[in-house]
């Protein structure tokens, strides 16, 4: 198991945002709003801070920007990040953690399929 194992939800939500490809900053942020439902809103502090801890597990990279790429704020270009082979790997795992531990409260009867199911 990875190092980097457990993630944080929020850790966790960057991570499959990155998964389909590289992102920025903001339309990370969106992303994560999205897919959570809501759920998680970062502010652009919270969500720099998640990436830097996540850049020093080896489990997020800075990327070129793709060739299509607007420019950004100000003139300068946008940082992209992209998830490392270290991040789907500690995806992966967190994931199956996560699915043992939803097994385990369908087994003691906290969720739908559990022992009276």
């Amino acid at each position: 198991m990875s190092d980097a194992i457990p993630l944080t939800p929020l850790e966790f939500q960057v991570v499959m945002a990155l998964r389909p490809a590289p992102s920025y900053g903001y339309a990370l942020m969106k992303a994560v709003e999205q897919q959570s439902g809501g759920r998680f809103t970062p502010d652009v502090g919270t969500l720099y801070r998640v990436l830097g801890r996540l850049m020093a597990a080896g489990l997020v990279q800075e990327e070129a920007p793709p060739a299509d790429a607007p420019p950004g704020t100000r003139g300068r270009p946008r940082k992209y990040y992209g998830l490392a082979a270290a991040g789907v790997v500690a995806a992966q795992e967190e994931a199956a953690r996560l699915a043992e531990l939803v097994e385990l409260a369908r087994r003691h009867d906290l969720l739908p399929g559990g022992e009276s199911s």
